[in-house]
């Protein structure tokens, strides 16, 4: 089993001034079933860009827009990098993820500087503001309690959670967010969680932030079995179509966050025909501590801040399609 943060591996193959190509291998370790996350493959993209932009003024990435064509597979893969435009505050990039000949994934970057520019007028809310956004778990990472991931989810020797379950309370029939008729908008569902890479080797970058956007429990799987859309949803497969993320912060490197543990917060509100096509939105925030370590602090709420927002649109699929499809299309042969 590879870590995340080696898993994520590129190398550059060719290069000019504005445009460069980059071979990686999409991990067995990293996939759902018998197809490599969504999230992941995503970030292999994310890697290529930051490191063709690392000799630039635009070294962040800023926002990414990103559409899955094909299934990828696992095995070895190309990243193909082109220029857009460069501006005075942005950097634009087109970037394909290939394999066997094919764009598997494509997508649109831009990237930026996230340094705070001093002498501007502020621009941003952050605590003590009450218009600030504010981390929406519960309890300290010191008192999680780890929880079972889906049995489809391979990683799961790399990877722990702890979900919130007062969060998940939310969902049920009689919470009073369904309870009174009289509710104006309402549905959907809310789910969050403390996620962590397990090993001590590991740790979180920016091309980890499409990884842990991809990690939650879609809709479909936490509706009561009340709700016939939730039938069945064990052997069900939720494969990505599109995905968006924006990058709020950079990750911190102080000793006050943990290095390998973030915080997660989803809410979708739309299931719908055909296909069991949802969406879903995921707020990924810094953690004080690793799970089950650490101590609570008064004030260290206010301290966490969003390091990225990431929406999705996924379906809903039989999870022997999934099989299908990383048998049939494996991809052998080094590029």
């Amino acid at each position: 089993m590879v870590p995340l943060v080696r898993a994520l591996y590129v190398s550059e193959t060719s290069r000019s001034s504005e445009t460069a190509t980059y071979v990686t291998e999409l991990n067995g370790s990293w996939v759902i079933g018998s197809i490599p996350q969504g999230g992941y493959t995503l970030g292999q993209i994310v890697e290529a860009c930051t490191r063709f932009q690392s000799e630039t003024v635009h070294k962040d990435p800023i926002h990414v827009t990103a559409h899955f064509l094909r299934a990828t597979n696992v095995g070895p893969a190309e990243v193909r990098v082109s220029v857009q435009k460069i501006g005075k505050n942005f950097t634009n990039l087109l970037a394909d993820l290939v394999q066997g000949g094919d764009t598997r994934l494509t997508s649109h970057l831009i990237f930026g500087d996230l340094t705070p520019v001093p002498g501007e007028i502020p621009r941003s809310l952050a605590a003590p503001s009450p218009y600030a956004r504010r981390l929406p778990l519960h309890d300290h990472p010191s008192a999680a309690i780890r929880d079972r991931m889906r049995h489809v989810w391979r990683f799961h020797s790399l990877l722990s959670w702890s979900m919130d379950h007062t969060i998940l309370a939310c969902n049920a029939m009689r919470s009073q967010t369904r309870v009174d008729t009289e509710i104006i908008g309402g549905g959907g569902v809310e789910w969050g969680a403390w996620c962590e890479l397990t090993r001590p080797e590991d740790e979180i970058k920016p091309s980890s932030i499409p990884f842990f956007g991809d990690m939650f429990l879609n809709i479909p799987s936490l509706l009561p079995d009340s709700e016939p859309a939730s039938h069945g949803t064990l052997d069900c497969w939720f494969p990505t179509v599109t995905m968006t993320v924006e990058f709020k912060a950079r990750i911190p490197s102080s000793q006050d966050y943990a290095s390998r543990t973030v915080g997660l917060y989803s809410e979708s509100r739309f299931l719908t025909d055909p296909h069991g096509r949802h969406n879903a939105r995921v707020e990924v925030w810094t953690a004080p501590s690793a799970i089950g370590q650490g101590k609570l602090e008064a004030g260290w709420r206010d301290k966490q801040y969003c390091i990225a927002v990431v929406d999705q649109m996924a379906l809903t699929l039989p999870m022997d399609l999934n099989h299908r499809q990383g048998s049939r299309d494996k991809v052998t042969t080094k590029l």
